[in-house]
């Protein structure tokens, strides 16, 4: 099933379209909540969460190449679905899937070769470094099943189809469940990595089989090239955006857990198991909110691709009320249940009552600042949908080069507090950044859109 988002009030169209993404989001969290949960509880080692929050920052880098590969594809392949150029949708598909192929096979040679000098040098914890070092190179091991998989995704979005890359995902999510809890007795963080790369790769595996059945029955007026220097420099151009700003955010976090880890040997372990808690349940609601903003990306890539200028700001003030509602809930929960929440992650007795209290400040100090992440993604998604690479680059370098040097500078008066006052201010300035770029976007001249209006008839 493919969907044209061009036509329709644009708030029921978006509103059927973001939910399975929404769906998807919260399903594939479970995929890293899953690992965090089980093994802090149930693995039988004290170090086990912190050996998994010493690999966060690097699979988060893994992950940003990954939504890199879904977002340039998706931008391109929706923009051609719109201009109903089918032969150049499967040119870029067949493009891009032998592209991140090779890139995959990079990444995972590279990664086992520098796993431990890595960890390593970010002053992992000695006696959690052999079981981080474990779970890591079983991740790499993963790397081409996250990035295809992800790579599919983004051309079902693409074609309007966010229905059956969310029932893959919740099938996926709920086996990764099942084989994390019986895998993680037995053989403790390295059952737990294994678990998600079966899962993983029973998704991808599917998921790109029916994306090839439905471009190869797609119909087309031209052959579709099998592979295009020029559609792979367009991929690339898109790509690279969302690869760069996950990957300097991830960066970024290396630098963060750099700190976080110079306080924990100050005040105990307890402050990174804390961290590596508060941060999950951060990123697990950030990143339901951004898949939501990706739906946006692509309903706005449709209509810029079929020139309906005026249903953009249209889509933009609905996407804005449906996410909105969605950041008030999880900052309430944030507020009212952050010690259960964290609590989720820790076994009971040793440090565990320090590491929830840590854990439970970073995320009440960052929650009452959703509802401003949430514009910036919105903004920042119409700038990328309507070619605003750089825009969106700049807006999102502000906002992580600022967090890094106030985490560095507030933890200095106000200790571990410091961290969640840094992700606030970083998430403020570079909102304004984002809406700056936002205003300023070149198809929302009144000319432009008059022009198309008038061609289009209203």
């Amino acid at each position: 099933m493919t969907t044209d988002l061009t036509v329709g009030k644009p708030w029921k169209v978006l509103l059927k379209y973001m939910l399975p993404l929404l769906g998807s989001a919260l399903f594939q969290q479970l995929y890293t909540l899953a690992d965090t949960v089980i093994a802090g509880k149930f693995s039988g080692s004290e170090t086990a969460l912190t050996a998994i929050g010493a690999s966060t920052s690097i699979v988060n880098i893994l992950m940003a190449i990954a939504l890199g590969a879904n977002a340039g594809c998706a931008v391109l392949c929706a923009r051609y679905f719109g201009a109903k150029d089918h032969a150049k949708v499967k040119s870029s598909v067949y493009t891009a899937m032998i592209a991140f192929s090779v890139l995959s096979a990079v990444l995972l040679g590279a990664g086992l070769a520098s796993c431990r000098p890595l960890l390593s040098v970010l002053g992992t914890p000695a006696a959690a470094l052999e079981e981080s070092v474990t779970y890591l190179n079983i991740y790499y091991l993963g790397v081409p099943f996250l990035v295809l998989y992800n790579l599919g995704t983004g051309i079902f979005s693409a074609l309007g189809d966010s229905r059956t890359p969310f029932l893959f995902l919740v099938a996926s999510s709920v086996a990764n469940v099942l084989l994390d809890y019986f895998m993680v007795q037995p053989w403790g963080v390295a059952g737990v990595a294994w678990a998600t790369f079966i899962a993983q790769g029973a998704a991808c595996i599917l998921t790109l089989v029916l994306v090839l059945r439905r471009i190869v029955r797609m119909p087309a007026a031209e052959r579709a090239q099998r592979f295009s220097l020029p559609l792979l420099k367009l991929v690339l151009l898109l790509a690279l955006p969302v690869m760069l700003q996950n990957s300097f955010i991830s960066v970024g976090n290396l630098f963060v857990q750099v700190r976080i880890n110079e306080i924990a040997a100050e005040q105990g372990v307890g402050i990174t198991n804390g961290f590596t808690a508060g941060f999950r349940l951060i990123v697990f609601y950030t990143t339901c909110m951004s898949s939501c903003a990706a739906g946006l990306t692509n309903y706005v890539s449709q209509n810029y691709g079929a020139h309906k200028l005026h249903r953009i700001r249209r889509g933009f003030g609905a996407a804005l009320v449906i996410n909105s509602g969605i950041a008030l809930l999880f900052t309430a929960l944030s507020e009212f249940l952050a010690e259960p929440l964290v609590g989720v992650f820790m076994e009971e007795g040793g440090g565990s009552a320090f590491a929830i209290e840590t854990g439970a400040l970073f995320v009440r100090i960052v929650a009452p600042f959703y509802l401003i992440v949430n514009l910036k993604t919105d903004a920042d998604s119409v700038v990328r949908g309507c070619g605003g690479n750089l825009g969106f680059m700049i807006s999102t370098f502000s906002d992580l080069i600022l967090r890094i040097a106030f985490v560095f500078l507030l933890t200095i008066p106000f200790g571990f507090a410091g961290v969640g006052w840094a992700w606030a201010a970083g998430w403020v300035l570079g909102t304004v950044v984002a809406l700056a770029f936002y205003f300023t976007i070149p198809a929302f001249r009144k000319k432009n859109v008059r022009h198309y209006t008038e061609i289009l008839g209203g």
